[in-house]
């Protein structure tokens, strides 16, 4: 990431990624992660202050509807989260909504190219264990 560039990061959790982005987009540049657990987003919020971060903020929100402007972001980051969601067309098409002309997505996460199975779909334990 570049200096002043603005960042999301997807299912921010703790925070450790928005904290190395803050470090690499420097003081004009902004990272907002986004979380869908109060408990996380607490956390990081405590951390973020705790380290005088003032280009981070957390918002809350789900990957498939993110809190976040139209083409507002010029990388969005995402490490182990994609692959929880049911919805990926959606978490793309949503990674496309905000980012700007010509920006980035880096994202690491799990692979599978076989179809999941129905039933798999809706058990949550093959998701979240």
């Amino acid at each position: 990431m570049k200096p002043g560039e603005r960042v999301v990061d997807l299912g921010s959790g703790g925070g450790f990624d928005c904290f190395i982005a803050s470090g690499q987009v420097g003081p004009e540049g902004r990272v907002v992660g986004v979380d869908m657990t109060e408990e996380m987003l607490a956390r990081s919020r405590a951390t973020a202050a705790a380290m005088d971060l003032r280009n981070v903020e957390f918002r809350q929100g789900v990957i498939e509807d993110l809190p976040i402007e139209d083409s507002s972001a010029d990388v969005v980051i995402s490490n182990g989260v994609i692959n929880l969601c049911a919805d990926k067309r959606r978490v793309f098409a949503e990674v496309m909504r905000v980012l700007k002309p010509g920006g980035r997505l880096q994202f690491a996460d799990i692979a599978n190219g076989k179809e999941i199975p129905a039933g798999a779909l809706r058990n949550i334990d093959f998701w979240t264990d």
